[in-house]
């Protein structure tokens, strides 16, 4: 059965929090089944490759083939050459695949949901924003020192990352955080289950590394509109 959408939402209220902080966080806008589902999937099935940033900033996606063909030292190097990267630009380092390209079987009903119509206008009606077109989708996984450094998404007129990670913890790091021009976090999102959160592609905003002795990864599926 095709995965629903859960409605019963003060729109009102959320395009007014959008409008005044470029942000919202919904809870429960997938059957708890269904997000279920999805979280299982994220994490027995997901044929994941790897994204990082290389020294020279070049973005790089790694399939499981090619990291097989790789030497551990190379790999290495690879994983060192992102966190060097880090402490002076734009950096990720993390584990994903994109949904816009890939079909993959045990994401089929969450890619369907989150590529139709309805869920565009539902996102315009949360945010105010109308005639939002999807860019961009993929499953996205965060493992123990994963990150993604401050970052913005000009050309994004709204961005959205649907968490499906259980049983997180704050100190676990991890956070979607929110940088304000003097440098200080003025907000954050902590990984809940079953989480929508949608933001203006203009905020500046990081990944929080992901602590060595978080119990698990992070899973999410992000996407971006025009």
């Amino acid at each position: 059965m095709p995965f629903a959408l859960n409605t019963e939402f003060d729109f009102d209220g959320y395009v007014s929090r959008f409008a005044g902080k470029g942000r919202v966080r919904l809870e429960g806008a997938l059957a708890e089944a269904d997000a279920l589902a999805v979280h299982q999937t994220l994490e027995r099935q997901t044929p994941w490759e790897l994204q990082l940033v290389s020294a020279e900033g070049r973005p790089e996606v790694l399939s499981r083939h090619e990291l097989d063909m790789l030497s551990p030292d190379i790999i290495q190097t690879r994983l060192q050459d992102a966190a060097t990267r880090a402490q002076t630009g734009l950096a990720y380092l993390r584990l994903g695949l994109d949904l816009m390209s890939h079909t993959e079987p045990g994401l089929r009903d969450v890619s369907d949901l989150l590529k139709s119509d309805a869920f565009a206008q539902f996102c315009g009606q949360l945010t105010g924003l109308s005639g939002l077109v999807l860019t961009q989708l993929e499953a996205v996984c965060y493992r123990n020192g994963d990150f993604f450094t401050r970052h913005t998404d000009a050309s994004a007129r709204l961005c959205f990352e649907w968490n499906f990670t259980q049983g997180w913890r704050s100190d676990w790091g991890g956070q979607v955080l929110f940088h304000a021009p003097s440098g200080d976090i003025e907000g954050g999102i902590m990984p809940r289950m079953n989480d929508l959160a949608l933001y203006a592609g203009d905020q500046p905003r990081s990944i929080a590394s992901v602590a060595p002795y978080a119990g698990g990864p992070r899973f999410s599926i992000s996407g971006r509109f025009a």
